[in-house]
């Protein structure tokens, strides 16, 4: 009588082909996964930049930040990774139309990010989503990364910052 199945030295060389076959896609797939999660943060800055732009069109929210609006002053803030709940946007007194009609365009929740990666170095300690507005009125959305190897601001509309891509 034969024995039906696989000998061990079978399955043996099929689990290690697999092994072979596993540890050459896996940086593809991390590559592909990173891309997706920063693809989802541009999506979510164009939401906050279309937000900002409706809310421009209200002339009292219009009004209350039309002296920042050089392209380098920050108008609201909104922390873009928080570890409980949610976060709105926020700004210095004197911007409460603008902060509102802001908020409400959001459904009072500013978007979370998706991609937190390392970058290899020491890890960030913060994120935030930036809101500026150039001297033609145009939003600009940044995500400004705190603490950590790669600190600094990223513009992600209405042009992606190289450094982000």
């Amino acid at each position: 009588m034969k024995n039906k199945g696989f000998s061990l030295v079978e399955l043996i060389i099929v689990i290690a082909i697999m092994a072979i076959l596993a540890a050459a896609i896996a940086p593809a797939l991390i590559r592909y996964i990173d891309k997706s999660r920063r693809g989802d943060d541009v999506q979510a800055a164009a939401t906050i930049n279309t937000a900002v732009t409706a809310t421009l069109a209200n002339e009292d929210a219009y009004d209350e930040v039309a002296t920042l609006m050089t392209g380098s002053n920050v108008i609201a803030s909104a922390n873009a990774h928080p570890t409980t709940g949610t976060a709105v946007f926020q700004a210095p007194t004197g911007r409460s139309s603008f902060l509102a009609d802001l908020n409400s365009n959001l459904g009072n929740e500013a978007p979370k990010i998706k991609y937190t990666k390392n970058f290899g170095g020491a890890a960030p300690t913060g994120y935030s989503w930036e809101v500026l507005v150039s001297e033609s009125g145009k939003p600009i959305v940044g995500l400004n990364v705190t603490g950590g190897a790669h600190a600094g601001s990223y513009q992600l509309q209405p042009s992606i910052h190289p450094s982000y891509k």
